[in-house]
């Protein structure tokens, strides 16, 4: 295992972003940020990489903020502003990642954990999960960026529940509100995780993105075609997915993208 606190596992048309630091739960401090900002462009460059699997290292995906970091706000006010513009940063590329991407969790998922998390698609747990967002409790403010995808994923006044109470939510009750996609037996969580990354991959990849891409719109509030939009729509016939997939399609064959 590296040594990095955070690293980029490559493994053929799937990547894997690793959260790195099992002896303190995976608490992100600014170097991990900052860090994860360069990983998700060199993903982003690579054509070979269709999926990108969020995880943590160790029985954790990330138990929220480094507390000496925290600590060291006290003494120089100066140091929030750096948080916060590296925390957005990284999330936002995250967030805006062009391919699919899933969080795969296991245990303590809190405050900076789940705000990568909620930058994820889709998010896949077992049953010890535990998530929570929890500036309730330490008199702070979740970010507009942080709150909307909260909202995006659950809605307002459950949104509301989780950021006035900062309470910790089990696995099941967080499938429930709609934080968690699937809560899957703890021994297949991986192999499940990695076998919905690869369907993903066997699919169109023009389609996946395109249909992220739109999805995203919407939730930033459009309601109705734009030139973008209707342009994508048009180039999908005469390009070379179409082309393949049509074939497939009336050979009675996979496609092969």
């Amino acid at each position: 295992m590296s040594d990095e606190n955070i690293m980029l596992e490559k493994n053929g048309v799937v990547a894997v972003l690793c959260l790195n630091r099992p002896d303190k739960r995976n608490a992100l401090n600014l170097d991990m940020w900052r860090r994860m900002i360069d990983l998700l462009k060199d993903a982003e460059a690579d054509d070979a990489v269709r999926v990108l699997i969020v995880t943590g290292v160790g029985k954790a995906f990330a138990a929220g903020a480094d507390i000496d970091e925290m600590k060291a706000v006290f003494d120089d006010p100066g140091i929030a502003n750096n948080i916060a513009e590296v925390t957005y940063e990284a999330q936002k590329a995250l967030h805006r990642f062009s391919k699919p991407t899933i969080a795969m969790i296991r245990g303590p998922c809190i405050g900076g954990g789940c705000g990568i998390a909620l930058c994820c698609d889709l998010r896949f747990a077992d049953e010890s999960a535990k998530l929570g967002i929890t500036p309730g409790k330490l008199g702070l403010v979740y970010s507009l960026a942080d709150t909307k995808r909260l909202v995006d994923v659950v809605g307002p006044a459950t949104a509301k529940d989780i950021l006035y109470t900062g309470r910790i939510i089990e696995a099941g009750e967080a499938q429930a509100l709609g934080l968690l996609d699937r809560v899957i037996d703890a021994v297949k969580l991986e192999d499940e995780a990695h076998a919905f990354a690869d369907k993903i991959c066997s699919a169109s990849q023009f389609s996946a993105q395109s249909t992220k891409k739109i999805i995203q719109l919407i939730l930033n509030g459009a309601q109705d075609d734009t030139a973008e939009t209707r342009k994508l729509f048009v180039d999908a016939f005469s390009g070379d997915d179409f082309k393949e997939g049509f074939s497939a399609f009336t050979e009675k064959r996979k496609p092969e993208f």
